[in-house]
């Protein structure tokens, strides 16, 4: 057995130590002291199943023996097209101790986006949802995958392609030898594609040669994941933020709850039956959990609740000061990305002091506003939102697009605008893809759309640039509104005095539209390609 030491700076500060002191043991040993804290007995739960902490992780040490036995080595690619179960969480788990690195795909992908991703990743194995069984067999056929197939649920893609049960797969005999504790299997995400195809989001989680369990231990500590803990995966385990606060806590020994599909009184209902300690959400979640009749809401015992993290969209803050007031001060966002982590962080009493703000830079990270030279900005200013950190990354395939996130001395940026305060605290303003250029005068939706959720009527907005002959872009306001049928021309006019009284003018939507729901995705994202593309379709130019 070897001692190393590992800094911690850049994971934050645990206990009072600066340093500690891991031993560095072999997977096995990694497993095993997930199973010496006790046999759990609802360690992973969905649906259809209940396994103790004991039972999954004998089935993981058997995967990784099946795995093992199809040549699936450290450093391979695995790919799983599924939605939220037991298995998927499983494999991860295998995957992740074994060094074999993963993509989770989105489950709502048709048949061409799952071939395009099987035909760029190349994995060796494809794990697959029988009830996906129809697009997974189409998706095969169009790209010529040639892998191992294994197949959670009914085996229906057995008799069509050869697939191997997973229910057999581990009833293997288990992992034969040993691995290195530092060789461990990190996520391939594949970027939603809204600005273009989807792209594979490759990255390093910190510095060569640290161990799984220092990872562990040390991120969980800077999240505040509570220990002993009881996590709720209350949204898509193919999304990185999901990922980030579901799967991590399971890897220092947190049980999970898995729910299918987001439903505001489920969720209630789970946090009081299992006692639920910390969940991430995203707004849109919030909302409709808010939406619930309040006697409702009352209803349940919520107290188990150490922390509610939320992010991969701007929460308006009428809904966060509600959310707070129901749950309480556990309340954390972050700001952060697929490809550059969590950036920034802020908890319920630093947003009561900093209205707006998405926190400060956590440990090991800088973050630093930018001009397009590179250049930094002073406090205040708007600019390109950049951030470096041991931790790198690059997108699969793609070292032109790499390129282009890079500026300045060794950050990166995915496109965000936003500024500093003179405390450091960081309030993003925008996406720089989402910009209106109006009359060359640069205008962020976001700053409108924020105005939009301060009035009382207003349920949802999304700001878009429309085609405009004199001015280039237009700004567009299209409105979900508390009570649909207060839709009027007079309210149309008072939504934009009220713009009018906080925003200087050429801010003003000139036009303002109600719809019945804003779409976004299940991460809580505005869909402003999908909603830009109607004003668009008979241009010649998209911008």
């Amino acid at each position: 057995m070897v001692a190393k030491i590992h800094r911690v700076g850049e994971f934050g500060q645990i206990g009072q130590n600066r340093f500690f002191v891991k031993l560095v043991f072999g997977m096995k040993f990694f497993l095993e002291g997930l199973a010496s804290l006790g046999d759990d007995s609802n360690w992973l739960v969905d649906s259809r199943s209940s396994l103790s902490r004991h039972e999954s992780l004998a089935r993981v040490t058997n995967l990784l023996g099946a795995l093992q036995e199809h040549d699936i080595a450290p450093d391979d690619l695995i790919a799983i097209f599924s939605f939220n179960r037991v298995e998927y969480m499983e494999t991860l788990l295998a995957a992740t101790v074994g060094g074999i690195r993963y993509t989770p795909i989105n489950w709502h992908s048709s048949a061409q986006e799952l071939s395009y991703i099987l035909s760029d990743a190349q994995p060796k194995a494809l794990f697959v949802d029988s009830q996906l069984f129809e697009i997974a067999g189409n998706a095969i056929a169009l790209s010529g995958y040639s892998g191992i197939v294994f197949e959670y649920g009914d085996h229906q893609l057995t008799d069509a392609i050869g697939s191997i049960s997973y229910e057999d797969a581990i009833l293997h005999p288990g992992v034969q030898g040993d691995l290195e504790e530092t060789v461990f299997g990190t996520p391939m995400f594949y970027t939603s594609g809204t600005t273009g195809r989807p792209k594979g989001v490759r990255g390093s989680l910190l510095p060569p040669g640290t161990t799984l369990s220092a990872f562990a231990l040390a991120y969980n500590a800077r999240i505040g994941t509570p220990r002993p803990g009881v996590t709720l995966l209350d949204g898509p385990i193919y999304h990185s933020g999901q990922w980030l606060y579901a799967f991590l806590p399971m890897l220092w020994g947190s049980s999970t709850i898995i729910q299918g599909k987001f439903d505001p009184l489920e969720t209630l209902r789970a946090i009081e039956r299992f006692k639920i300690t910390n969940i991430h959400l995203v707004p849109t979640q919030f909302v409709r959990i808010l939406k619930l009749d309040p006697q409702v809401r009352s209803s349940f015992d919520l107290s188990s609740l150490v922390k509610i993290w939320h992010g991969a969209a701007p929460c308006p803050p009428v809904v966060k000061a509600e959310i707070i007031e129901l749950f309480g001060d556990c309340v954390t966002e972050y700001y952060g990305s697929t490809e550059l982590g969590v950036n920034t962080m802020i908890t319920a009493s630093e947003a009561a002091a900093k209205p707006g703000s998405i926190g400060k830079a956590v440990p090991g990270v800088e973050v630093a506003i930018l001009n397009d030279d590179g250049e930094p900005m002073s406090a205040g200013v708007p600019g390109i939102i950049a951030a470096r950190s041991q931790r790198s990354f690059h997108y699969h395939n793609e070292p032109d697009k790499t390129k282009s996130t890079m500026i300045g001395e060794g950050y990166f940026t995915v496109g965000d605008i936003g500024y500093l305060d003179e405390d450091g605290y960081l309030f993003i303003s925008d996406r720089k893809i989402d910009m209106i250029i109006s009359g060359g005068v640069n205008i962020y939706p976001a700053e409108i759309e924020a105005v939009f959720h301060k009035h009382p009527g207003v349920l949802d907005v999304a700001v878009i640039g429309i085609p405009d002959d004199e001015f280039g872009e237009s700004v567009l306001a299209i409105v979900s509104l508390v009570d649909p049928e207060k839709a009027t021309d007079e309210l149309a006019t008072e939504l934009a005095d009220f713009c009018r009284a906080h925003l200087s003018g050429y801010k003003v939507p000139r036009k303002i539209e109600f719809s019945g729901e804003i779409p976004r995705s299940l991460a809580g994202k505005i869909l402003k390609a999908q909603i830009r593309a109607p004003y668009w379709i008979n241009t010649s130019r998209k911008i």
